[in-house]
């Protein structure tokens, strides 16, 4: 399944969820920086990407399965550097 169908509680996956962004960003950039953040309560992947100079710093979630968020993050750090639309093609197993 590509990245992008990947859903968690009726959410996509992909593109992450922006923090302040034009209406519609969606998959737009390229990676700059992916980190994975665990606290008591959540466990997500913190994401940035550039967009024409313009740094988006967004995140994205996968419940409470600490081993696919782990998986998800290994494949984005894999692909720094890449348009956040070409990282939504990949075919993922989470």
């Amino acid at each position: 399944m590509r990245l992008r169908e990947w859903k968690w509680m009726e959410l996509p996956v992909w593109p992450p969820q922006w923090a302040v962004t034009d209406e519609g960003a969606g998959e737009v950039g390229v990676l700059l920086n992916v980190k994975l953040r665990r606290d008591r309560i959540l466990k997500y992947i913190y994401i940035e990407a550039d967009e024409d100079g313009h740094k988006l710093r967004g995140i994205t979630m996968l419940g409470k399965d600490p081993r696919q968020l782990e998986s998800l993050y290994h494949i984005l750090s894999q692909h720094i550097g890449k348009p956040l639309i070409e990282i939504g093609d990949l075919e993922v197993s989470l």
